[in-house]
């Protein structure tokens, strides 16, 4: 077998397995493995098929023709879009390249002065005679090299890819030059290995060196395009709930003011309908204590906080749960409207559902707002049953069914706190959970 088409078929190998890797964490159709399989039996084909022409422009256009197979079969197997299909193509070439410029590394320092893989790329014949133990030993270094290479990579990049999930490439610029830097690095390793003589061991060396730091700083930058996805992700829905808070505050507003309206004038309607129809002055007291629940309005000299308390407390009242608030509201002035809102009403809606979980008589929340100095500090806090899970900053971990979809109310506080050159903890003690928030006054811009 030519030297060259065994390279062919090795490269194959090389970038299906990394191909396997990555899309091992993706959503996978019904007929992947058949898919799979067929193009990599095609690949294989392609490979012998393609003619022996040895110069460097004709090798970079055959491998490069043979990694083109793998595209279509990336999209037939997977459930992912074409951009994603582009991506996680460049990125299994990287980490064959990767994988390649180790091997050359370990392959160049035990050969010494001929290195074997600049030898698949030459004219000579494979003969099965000519093998000998030392070059079954130099196979096994180039196979753990590659073993060494994928894990590596699975386990500090791959493994970002969220089992199952469509991750989120929005930088498409940014993956077309990871691209292009790729290419180059092929095209440089190819020049090198057709015109540098194979003797000269500190040129393949660093020139395996280069390709494989190269191959480090794509694969870098790629997956960072997955994290940077999920984040502007997560701001979009952030901006979204802050835009929906807002909406609520303003219809908040509008309702408790209606109702403090209405209930004022309900209380001496009754008053007089009772004393006119001769009603017991018991029942009478009782009909106003019954609407005067909805009449209650908490006073913090905070209009806003005042709202949300307010309408937090009409909630707690219909659930059994006794809300306590020590709030200096006139603290939180530094504070934008939409901000106040969004934090207390997170925070808040996060303790009652945590408390609805206990019996009636155990239900409470409190929350204490106070200025210390040019600093602001919110404590809101609730007794909870169980034992509670928590990540590794001490917040609850969401129970919901689809997690992706939940959380952003802790997200939203922590955006808020930063905002204000603040930061946002939480501890427990004796089954209670309490939510920390430090903000400061002064506000660089």
């Amino acid at each position: 077998m030519p030297m060259l088409v065994l390279n062919r078929l090795l490269f194959v190998a090389e970038i299906f397995t990394a191909e396997f890797l990555i899309v091992f964490r993706l959503r996978k159709k019904k007929f992947f493995a058949l898919w799979f399989g067929l193009f990599l039996i095609g690949a294989a084909a392609l490979a012998i098929a393609i003619p022996l022409i040895y110069n460097a422009f004709y090798t970079i256009c055959s491998f490069i023709a043979i990694f083109a197979v793998t595209i279509p079969m990336l999209k037939l197997s997977c459930e992912i879009s074409w951009k994603n299909v582009v991506f996680c193509g460049v990125a299994a070439y990287t980490m064959q390249h990767f994988g390649y410029g180790v091997a050359n590394i370990f392959t160049t320092v035990i050969e010494g002065d001929v290195n074997m893989i600049f030898g698949m790329y030459s004219q000579g014949v494979l003969n099965i005679t000519d093998i000998t133990l030392f070059s079954v030993l130099k196979g096994l270094v180039y196979i753990t090299a590659y073993y060494v290479v994928y894990s590596f990579v699975y386990i500090v990049f791959v493994k970002k890819i969220e089992r199952g999930a469509e991750f989120c490439i929005r930088s498409t610029a940014v993956m077309l030059v990871c691209g292009a830097g790729l290419l180059v690095d092929v095209i440089i390793n190819v020049i090198v290995i057709y015109y540098v003589d194979e003797k000269n061991t500190l040129m393949l060396v660093m020139n395996a060196f280069y390709e494989s730091l190269c191959s480090v700083f794509i694969l870098y930058i790629q997956f960072g395009l997955i994290r940077k996805g999920e984040l502007e992700h997560e701001l979009d829905l952030t901006q979204v709930l802050l835009r929906e808070k807002e909406r609520q505050y303003k219809l908040s507003k509008d309702n408790i003011e209606l109702i403090n309206f209405k209930c004022h004038d309900l209380r001496h309607q009754i008053r007089e309908i009772g004393e006119g129809r001769g009603l017991p002055a018991e029942t009478v007291e009782e009909i106003k204590d019954a609407i005067s629940i909805y009449d209650a309005g908490v006073h913090t000299d905070n209009e806003v906080l005042d709202i949300i308390l307010t309408e937090k407390s009409l909630k707690c009242a219909r659930d059994e749960i006794a809300l306590t608030c020590v709030a200096d509201g006139k603290s939180l002035e530094f504070m934008e409207k939409s901000d106040i809102y969004s934090l207390f009403g997170n925070a808040l809606d996060n303790a009652i559902e945590a408390v609805m979980q206990l019996e009636t008589e155990k239900r409470t929340v409190g929350v204490i707002v106070r200025s210390v100095g040019n600093m602001v500090s919110v404590n809101i806090y609730n007794p909870f049953a169980g034992k509670l899970e928590t990540d590794t900053d001490g917040f609850p971990v969401t129970t919901k069914d689809n997690a992706d979809f939940h959380g952003f109310g802790i997200r939203s506080i922590r955006r808020i706190a930063e905002k204000y050159n603040g930061i946002c903890t939480a501890s427990t003690n004796n089954n209670t959970f309490v939510l920390n928030v430090l903000m400061s006054k002064k506000i660089t811009e």
